[in-house]
């Protein structure tokens, strides 16, 4: 029988493991033998990436850069906002992984974590990520371009200054997230249409209201173009009812003749007017999921979803008031709508309802439903 050590266990498990591992640590690991030294400097360890600058120590990961970014095929960051030390070592690792000699990255993740400093706009993290999506360096060789981007979690003001060089320079894009944590928005329906018309293998789109306008959904009903699998529209306080044109049920007749596969996701925010809800909601539109975050009575939302919605909705999210009539609503909705897969109601409802709403949809993957009054944040239970 073969005797079992380290140096026998195959490279993908290595790799599996040291994928794991900060990369502190990952340098220790490489350090055990030969076999998984070797393994520590292999291109496929270092293909797919996640970085967290949450300390000073973090800077490391710049050697790590430097040494193996030419592999990066996916990078995902988390930036802890809060300290500056840690923004300012992120915004340097972007650019310098924009200034590589080849690059073969297509996916491209930031996310913020901790509490977001006070008068803080991120100004310098815009001109790092506007770097890596503006043009090449004249002497990178390019092997790969950007296919999917997701800046959902960033709490600064985007503008079309650092977007009009992501269609440019990545018409291989196929996934891209704008929906920032900020309230203000300031990508245009012009940036956004030259997006979509440049990136024709666009499949999922995430925005805000505000940047949509009929040319872009008529742009994205165009049949010479990749079909259209997601979009999902976030509604804040800065979206323009001047824009409600786009709602009309022709674009969306149009949108759904091409894209038979699509479907919608609609967000509410604390700031939309409530009043806003109804102008905006549509019998044509694929609704598979809906988040109203507005705390406000939300019954007539609930009905339109019964009578419009039952086919496609998949996950429901309610911020409202409780009443009787909320409940029976909800029952009749849960009753019709077979995918539903997700039912988060942020208010307190009847004993008996919640027990029937389980017992009808015993598929549920995630709810949250109380029938007694407990201190927020409620955290969404897993089934």
């Amino acid at each position: 029988m073969e005797e079992k050590s380290w140096e026998n266990i195959t490279d993908h498990i290595i790799i599996e493991i040291l994928s794991y591992l900060p990369v502190h640590h990952r340098h220790h690991a490489g350090a055990v033998c030969r076999n998984w030294n070797r393994v520590f400097n292999s291109p496929l360890l270092w293909r797919h990436l996640r970085v967290t600058f949450h300390s000073e120590k973090d800077v490391c990961w710049l050697g790590c850069l430097k040494r193996y970014g030419t592999h990066f095929r996916t990078v995902h960051i988390d930036c802890n906002q809060e300290d500056v030390v840690n923004r300012k070592i992120t915004c340097d690792f972007i650019n310098e992984l924009a200034r590589l000699p080849e690059r073969r990255l297509k996916r491209f993740i930031v996310v913020f974590s901790g509490m977001n400093p006070y008068f803080y706009a991120g100004q310098e993290m815009h001109e790092a990520i506007e770097d890596l999506f503006g043009p090449p360096p004249t002497r990178c060789d390019v092997i790969s371009t950007l296919e999917h981007v997701d800046l959902g979690k960033l709490s600064i003001a985007y503008s079309d200054k650092l977007f009009l060089p992501l269609a440019e320079n990545n018409p291989n894009l196929r996934f891209l997230n704008i929906q920032n944590a900020s309230l203000v928005c300031k990508v245009s329906s012009n940036c956004l249409l030259k997006i979509i018309t440049t990136c024709t293998k666009l499949v999922d789109l995430r925005v805000h209201y505000y940047s949509l306008s009929e040319d872009v959904l008529t742009a994205l009903a165009d049949k010479e173009r990749t079909p259209l699998q997601h979009l999902s529209v976030c509604c804040q306080k800065d979206d323009k009812m001047g824009f409600a044109k786009v709602w009309e049920s022709e674009f969306w007749k149009a949108l759904t003749e091409h894209n038979r596969a699509l479907r919608v996701s609609l967000i509410f925010g604390d700031y939309c007017p409530t009043s806003r809800i109804p102008v905006l909601l549509k019998p044509e539109i694929p609704v598979s999921v809906l988040r109203v975050e507005n705390w406000h009575p939300l019954l007539y939302l609930v009905r339109f979803c019964c009578e419009h919605y039952y086919r496609t909705i998949e996950v429901l999210v309610l911020h409202t008031h409780p009443s009787p009539q909320l409940d029976q609503e909800l029952l009749q909705l849960v009753t019709k709508s077979h995918r539903l897969r997700e039912l988060h109601v942020y208010c307190v409802l009847a004993k008996d309802t919640v027990a029937a709403i389980m017992k009808i949809r015993p598929g549920l993957q995630r709810i949250t439903l109380k029938s007694e009054k407990e201190p927020f944040p409620w955290e969404p239970e897993v089934l």
